[in-house]
């Protein structure tokens, strides 16, 4: 692990020696055999240092939080943490050595608290490294028994294609009867090579709802398992993958029915163009005992280039039987029936191709409630797009 070994020497503690042993994956290990890990390897990364954020913007920076909102039913502390929060950081630094290295490196965790009964609108800015560093940080967030948490966020745009390298390590616990909506639009400069981890514990009558679209970043990995332990605990996962020159975006999904009557559905979509590449694995697992669970995962891949390539991996494991499961997975171009006929409808073949994108994103767009959001998301989608401004004018005379 010669890029981080600088770092992690400099630590000197069990648990920097532990991941020093251990290595970075390889792609010999399986959840990481597409993972182009070589820039983690042979960049001689510097630990990451404060730089001017955006006043009052609520934000991560080098790993910490910044700007720290004051709003009623919230709190932020850094630690300490419950044992079965310690027991489950444990368990994920035992993935492999690159998130063994990412807790060694990071500080001590932030804890987000959203006290009972209350609801909570988050704005998160993760702000960009400077250049050539590596940040690391650990945050845990704690919702209350019927509470509401909606957290919105959003990544800063630069132009400085200089390496830098990001990991966040969230775990979420969701009450009895509580809520979350967690909204990701990743749009990071070029430079930036992103690894998020988010592990999160649903409980009787309780929704984890999860939104992520990437756009921005060389490199953006999200690893995504959420355990559904109590009866009618459910969960929605979506998603929009937007990738080409030479990016690599990368999405790992376990869903895991541990308890009967839990319900799941994730829907994906993903655009890779140019030389980009994108990894979807979407895995669910129903336990024995988890009668009366149902599924259903959708997952659809457009290759808009002869270099382009998708690698979907949907997965389903079941061991009970009286569940209801549904699962499909497909990777193609653009249709030449549809083309033709908006071609014979005047359109230009570069406008076709367009049109046909937008709408193929937007079926995976439109579960967005938040109208805010999705027109955010929206007019990046567009800006992304070649002839978008053409897009922008139908969609006030036609249905897109």
């Amino acid at each position: 692990m010669t890029g981080l070994d600088t770092l992690l020497e400099s630590r000197q503690s069990d648990a920097a020696r532990h991941a020093m042993a251990l290595g970075l994956p390889t792609k010999r290990t399986e959840a990481w055999k597409y993972v182009p890990t070589r820039v983690l390897a042979r960049t001689a990364w510097i630990e990451a240092s404060p730089h001017v954020q955006q006043a009052d913007t609520f934000g991560v920076s080098q790993g910490q939080f910044v700007n720290l909102p004051s709003t009623p039913g919230l709190t932020i502390t850094q630690g300490p943490l419950t044992d079965s929060e310690s027991a489950q950081l444990a368990r994920l630094r035992g993935r492999h050595g690159f998130q063994a290295a990412a807790q060694a490196l990071a500080d001590v965790p932030w804890v987000i608290t959203i006290e009972a009964g209350q609801q909570v609108r988050l704005d998160l800015t993760h702000f960009a490294n400077t250049a050539s560093s590596a940040a690391f940080g650990l945050c845990v967030i704690r919702v209350g028994a019927n509470a509401h948490l909606h957290l919105d966020e959003r990544f800063e745009e630069t132009t400085d294609a200089t390496k830098t390298l990001s990991e966040w390590t969230v775990l979420i616990t969701l009450a009895r009867d509580a809520q979350m909506d967690q909204v990701r639009m990743q749009t990071a400069g070029e430079g930036a090579h992103l690894f998020h981890t988010t592990h999160v514990t649903v409980d009787k009558n309780a929704q984890f709802r999860h939104f992520v679209t990437d756009f921005g970043a060389q490199l953006a990995r999200l690893d995504l398992t959420v355990d559904l332990v109590g009866p009618h605990a459910h969960t929605q996962c979506h998603g929009l993958l937007v990738t080409g020159g030479q990016q690599y975006h990368d999405i790992h999904l376990d869903v895991n029915h541990c308890v009967g009557h839990t319900t799941s559905a994730m829907t994906y979509r993903t655009m890779v163009d140019g030389q980009g590449e994108a990894t979807l694995n979407g895995r669910v697992y129903i336990a024995k005992d988890a009668q009366r669970s149902a599924t259903e995962q959708s997952i659809a891949n457009l290759l808009l280039s002869e270099r382009s390539r998708v690698n979907p991996k949907p997965e389903l494991e079941i061991y009970a039987d009286d569940v209801t499961a549904s699962h499909g997975c497909t990777v193609g171009s653009l249709n030449a029936t549809e083309l033709f006929y908006l071609r014979s409808r005047g359109l230009s073949a570069a406008d076709a191709r367009a049109l046909l994108q937008y709408a193929f994103a937007e079926r995976v767009i439109d579960v967005l409630g938040d109208t805010a959001i999705r027109t955010d998301i929206e007019r990046r989608l567009l800006g992304t797009l070649k002839h978008g401004d053409l897009i922008r004018e139908l969609q006030d005379s036609i249905d897109v």
